[in-house]
């Protein structure tokens, strides 16, 4: 009896605290209601994921493209500005069977933006993203014994996710003015996303090895992930996908947390992705090279899937009187090989990003 009303006070203390989480398996001690609106302390994104509900901000040298080059200053790299806000906004989490299982319903929401903040005449903003979706749901089990290292694994099943794009105004008109072959494309779409995960953190600031296999697959196929207006782009440059299905591999390394509370955090993801079938562009020296290597540039517009990787490395700052949301602050640095992952840029095949990023979870 003392055991159930200490839970319950704590439940109590927790939800009055601004911003803090209340553990999950408390609230699974005071039945459904408690597990209402309560943030969930597993299932979180991993740093290496391009794509996901952690907030940052980031700055980084790019590919440059006159795709996106606005002002038309060529170069093979250029610095630009990267902004994600996101969230798992927390809906229902909580333990049973005397916390062997976990169960987490989430709604996911992303905003992600791309913007050429230091071009002075008007800092374009070159793409923008959102990604929203129905609930998701995210089992754990725990395991009383560890299996060959394995702590636990969990398994997350988002049944309907959105994403739609859209390039910036100034990127649009300029487009229009020079009348170009193709001014938009738009790529949008509803999928679903299937992953698993062995040894997720569970909330713990130990070292921990985490793998995370993903699976996601666009609903309707025939259409794949992008259409065209006949009025924005010539339908004969255009074609259509040939994969709805995209494949990824994450895995995830924390050190134990120091006496100050600083965590290391390494973090890797390979992604098989499509490339989307029509023309792309390149600016400076890399450009110069395929004019006068036709052989290559005929080899890159045949690329049909690559494999996208995405480093991520920094050190994570846990505040030890806070949990739940905000409550961790991470500076990192990352490195981006593959195919352009932003909006309609994806038919660019040789995409490289280096980047500095402020992260908050």
């Amino acid at each position: 009896m003392k055991r159930k009303v200490l839970s319950i006070f704590c439940c109590v203390a927790g939800a009055a605290c601004y911003g803090e989480e209340r553990d999950s398996s408390l609230a699974a001690g005071v039945g459904f209601w408690g597990g209402v609106a309560v943030t969930s302390r597993w299932g979180r994104p991993f740093w290496a994921d391009m794509h996901s509900t952690i907030t940052r901000g980031e700055v980084a040298y790019a590919t440059n493209s006159p795709e996106y080059d606005w002002a038309g200053k060529g170069g093979r790299y250029r610095p630009y500005l990267f902004a994600n806000l996101g969230a798992d906004l927390p809906t229902w989490s909580g333990d049973f069977a005397g916390g062997k299982y976990g169960l987490s319903v989430t709604v996911p929401f992303m905003i992600d933006v791309w913007e050429d903040i230091f071009e002075r005449t008007t800092a374009p903003v070159i793409n923008t993203a959102y990604r929203f979706g129905l609930p998701e749901v995210g089992l754990l089990r725990r395991l009383q014994t560890p299996w060959m290292g394995v702590k636990n694994f969990a398994v997350r099943f988002s049944p309907l996710k959105h994403e739609c794009t859209h390039i910036g105004d100034e990127l649009t008109i300029y487009r229009k003015n020079d009348t170009m072959s193709i001014t938009r494309v738009n790529v949008s779409y509803n999928y679903f996303e299937l992953a698993l995960t062995l040894n997720d953190p569970d909330g713990s600031l130990r070292r921990n090895h985490s793998l995370r296999l993903g699976l996601l697959a666009v609903y309707d196929y025939k259409r794949g992930w992008y259409n065209i207006l006949p009025q924005e782009a010539d339908t004969s440059l255009v074609l259509p996908a040939n994969r709805p299905v995209e494949w990824y591999v994450q895995y995830q390394y924390q050190t134990n947390t120091s006496r100050r509370n600083f965590q290391g955090i390494a973090s890797v993801e390979l992604r098989g992705r499509e490339r989307y079938n029509y023309p792309f562009s390149y600016s400076g020296k890399l450009g110069d090279f395929l004019e006068q290597h036709d052989e290559v540039k005929k080899r890159l517009n045949s690329v049909e899937e690559r494999l996208c990787t995405n480093i991520f490395v920094g050190v994570r700052y846990c505040n030890p009187k806070r949990s739940g949301y905000f409550s961790k602050i991470g500076l990192g640095v990352r490195y981006y090989n593959g195919l352009n992952p932003y909006g309609q840029f994806r038919s660019l095949p040789l995409y490289r990003q280096f980047g500095v990023a402020l992260i908050f979870e």
